[in-house]
Order: C-alpha cells, then structure tokens, then sequence
C-alpha cells in the first residue's frame, strides 16, 4: 500500500465512522494528496470519488491529462470535452450519502454548479468535507517532510541566486523577473510573483514590485515563494545595501529576537497563538508594536497559504507535523519595512527549520556597496 492509498483510506475510515458512504473530492491540491497527480483544470472538472463501503477509488479527469494521470494508481475515467461528468460520476453516487469537498478559484464556480446539479439530479444528502480534509492535512508526514526539505532547499538556492545580484542602480521589476527566471531553472512547478519592496516603498508588507531603482543605502525586503514538485516553501529576507543607519540596525535585531522567541514557543501541544504572541511581545516591549500589523505566519504544504492561521488569537493546538511559516515584520511609513521569514516543522522535540540553509544574520544581509 503506497502512501497515497493510505491516506485515501484514512479518509474512508473517517466516512464509515460517521455514517457516510462516498467522498467527492475535487480540490486541485487535496487531489494530489491523494493521488499524487499535480493538475490544473481551469474549468473542467476533475475529482476523486472515494466509496467507503466497497472500497473502490475513482479518480476522473479531462482527457488531455492522459499522460499526467499514468502517475495515478487508482481505477480512472477520462473524459473528452463535450461529455458530461455527470454520466461519470451517476453510478458512483447515486443513492449514497457523500462528503464533498470542490475545487478553489476558478475551478470553484463550475464544481459549485456541477455540485448543484449533482444534487438537483440525484436528491443526494451531502456533507462538506473542507474542514475535514484540512485538518487531516494539517500534520505532515515524513514522506511530505522530505518534500518539504527538498522547496525549501530551492528556495534558499533562490535567495542566494538574487543576493549576489543585488545593486544600486537595479530596478525592483528587473530583479522580480530574475526571480521568476531561476524559478523554472531551478525545477520549480510554480510561483507567488515575488514581492522585492526597496526603501519607503516596503513599509507596505504586501506592496508590488515597481519600476523604482534600488539606492545606496537602503535596504531591500524580498518575500519569495516557490512549489517544487507540490509543495510550496516561503521565505522574507531583509538585504541592506552598504552600512544600515543604527535604527535599522536596531529594528533588524527586534526582528531576530522576536523571530527566535516565536521558534521557541513551538511546542507541541500548546495553544499556536502563543507562537504569535511570544514574537509580539518582543516587538512591543522595544516600542514598535504598532508596525507589526499582521499575524506571525500562516500553514505551507501543498498550498502556499492553508491551515494554521499562526494569529494571536488561535487556540487550537500545535501538532507534530505542523509546518507554518514564521515572519516577525516592522514597518514604518515614510522610512523603511523588514521581515525576516523562514519555516518551522513541529516536533515533539521542538521545531526543525527548513528554511536555515539561506543565512539571515545582520553581517551576511549588508552588501558591500
């Protein structure tokens, strides 16, 4: 039994414990958590159906995936454009109770419609099973933390790459599509449009990109992202572009020290908020609680953003297996914003941080110019 069939059949185990016959499944990324199949369907359907009574697995897809889906080991039906999934998916579920969980996006209207009409057609008694599903996904196992290790070495690799191109004179879209460049070049599957905000401009944690050119003496802040082969890793750091003023230099070791304060409140088993709240306090007692204006981090897997919201206020617990990012930022309008990023695995012993092979103390941050 491959690690794809186990965890189908976690999910089956879960549907006969709570009185459910079937599951249809057709969210991209949960799709390939179970299949282990990487598709993008736009608006065609695809999905897996689950029956918990027979044991029977039916993953369904376009037709055009025919070469991707010689990955997936389950019984299967392609359909052309034209034909109705529906006459696909008939025999499989009528007369069942189902869990269903649809596709985000664009994908997400026409499941939602074909979701209507499934039940429209069948009078089926449905359950949602999104916050199933996340929550099984919340805990990465040892096959996904391998996948994990894997992006974010590419990530590191990333940042290394546009460390040594870093100058005055540059523009921060020139360097954004060196990014996305060495993104492909180094295997990567996707991308988040990096985000390099140099100066006054990255007082705004989530800013664009713009034609500005980088200056002597300030610093640049780059968040950057990358799924390689479908798992995601994401990183901030902070560069500086010769010697940093002292309130830079000051900010920056805030951040270090907030950012070590939350790894160390990664314990399994206590509440996540105190991740976020053992950073803030940090923040605050050196007077700049104000320009920490977001949650410490957020859950990476197969989505670059999901499950847990690393917030102030989350009480559920950490797990073993958790994998979040952590990224502390200070900004201040009309001078400059930093962050520092990087991703923590939990574990009974504390946190594994993938994230450690591309430095971020002060000395390798400031750029010789």
């Amino acid at each position: 039994m491959d690690i794809y069939e186990k965890r189908r059949q976690s999910i089956c185990e879960w549907l006969c414990g709570h009185d459910l016959d079937a599951a249809l499944i057709g969210e991209p990324r949960t799709f390939l958590y179970l299949t282990g199949v990487a598709i993008s369907p736009a608006e065609r359907f695809m999905g897996i159906v689950l029956d918990a009574r027979n044991g029977r697995h039916v993953a369904i897809a376009p037709k055009l995936e025919e070469l991707n889906m010689r990955k997936c080991s389950t019984e299967q039906y392609l359909f052309s454009d034209g034909e109705d999934p529906l006459d696909i998916l008939e025999p499989l579920l009528k007369d069942r109770k189902i869990g269903v969980q649809m596709g985000g996006g664009f994908q997400e209207h026409y499941s939602m419609a074909l979701g209507k009409r499934i039940f429209q057609r069948y009078g089926l008694n449905i359950v949602y099973l999104t916050d199933l599903l996340n929550q099984i996904r919340l805990s990465k196992d040892e096959t996904e933390l391998m996948a994990l290790r894997e992006s974010a070495d590419k990530l590191c690799q990333m940042f290394e790459f546009i460390r040594k191109r870093l100058a005055p004179g540059k523009s921060e879209l020139e360097l954004s599509m060196d990014m996305f460049a060495e993104t492909y070049r180094l295997g990567g599957t996707d991308y988040m449009i990096p985000c390099i905000l140099s100066g006054t401009a990255a007082a705004s944690p989530h800013g664009q990109a713009s034609n500005k050119i980088l200056q002597k003496g300030e610093q640049v802040l780059i968040d950057c992202s990358i799924d390689y082969q479908g798992y995601w890793a994401d990183m901030s750091r902070t560069f500086f572009l010769g010697k940093p003023t002292p309130k830079m230099r000051e900010v920056f070791q805030v951040l270090i020290e907030a950012q070590q304060a939350a790894f160390d409140a990664i314990k399994v088993g206590e509440p996540i908020c105190t991740i976020d709240q053992a950073a803030r306090r940090v923040i605050e007692k050196a007077g700049y609680g104000p320009y920490f204006n977001h949650r410490v981090g957020h859950g990476i897997g197969l989505s670059i953003h999901e499950a847990p919201s690393v917030d102030g206020k989350n009480q559920n617990l950490i797990l073993p297996g958790m994998y979040h990012s952590v990224e502390p930022g200070i900004y201040i309008p009309g001078e400059f914003g930093m962050r520092i990023e990087d991703d923590a695995y939990a574990t009974e012993h504390g946190p594994l941080i993938l994230s450690e092979g591309m430095r971020r103390d002060l000395d390798y941050m400031v750029l010789p110019f």
